[in-house]
């Protein structure tokens, strides 16, 4: 709605801008062209590349909030060939502690045919799927049954990326992590351990082929930055 060129603001002073990478370039560059005179604050839990630039390079003033809330823990993070025995444990462990799990699988094709694989090693746990492709009264009905903790194992796409917060689901398991980028499997691996219990995040890779030399430095980047703050 922002952009529609029929929205008049009265006196407009400050724009705050949530989850920017949400925005395309044109976007942002339409924001400033229009808004000369308006204090505008960029809030990012994930840097852009673009924006980060600006403001290393001082076009932009930069402030970095580093301390975390209060109870706070990392999220512990694993990269790993994929494994169901690995599945298995992962999603066992964090159900016998009353917790729920993400299971990510971006592709919309074969999401089916993954969960009822792996709901056969899990037989005790009620799984269910959500996709963008779903009807929204069924995509809600889901996410409601999930928040709810009616449902143990949510598999699911990059639906989940943003702006979900449930503090019992503190594991996620993300399948094909090698087609993912940085930004993307940060986003993912908050949407965990957002209470005071430890989380836990697993990236697994195919390991049928090759790991492409791009794809291994962004998953030992998520490895070596794991910390809060």
């Amino acid at each position: 709605k922002l952009f529609d060129p029929k929205l008049k603001f009265k006196d407009l002073g400050l724009l705050i801008v949530d989850e920017e990478h949400r925005f395309g370039v044109k976007q942002k560059e339409e924001i400033t062209k229009r808004r000369l005179d308006v204090n505008i604050l960029t809030m990012t839990a994930t840097p852009i590349p673009r924006t980060l630039n600006s403001a290393l390079s001082g076009i932009r003033d930069l402030t970095l909030i580093t301390t975390p809330p209060r109870a706070r823990l990392s999220v512990k993070t694993f990269v790993h060939e994929y494994n169901e025995d690995l599945i298995k444990d992962a999603i066992n462990r964090e159900i016998n502690r009353g917790g729920q799990v993400y299971f990510v699988h971006n592709d919309i094709t074969s999401i089916t045919s993954i969960a009822n694989r792996i709901a056969e090693v899990i037989p005790d746990s009620i799984c269910a799927i959500a996709h963008g492709q779903m009807k929204e009264i069924e995509l809600e009905k889901i996410m409601l049954n999930f928040k709810q903790r009616r449902i143990n194992v949510l598999f699911c796409t990059t639906i989940i990326e943003t702006g979900i917060d449930i503090g019992s689901a503190n594991t996620i398991i993300v399948n094909k992590a090698e087609n993912f980028g940085l930004a993307q499997m940060h986003q993912l691996r908050g949407r965990v351990g957002r209470s005071f219990l430890q989380g836990y995040s697993y990236f697994l890779y195919n390991s049928e082929k090759p790991l492409p030399r791009d794809a291994e430095k962004r998953l030992d980047v998520l490895v070596k930055h794991q910390d809060l703050g």
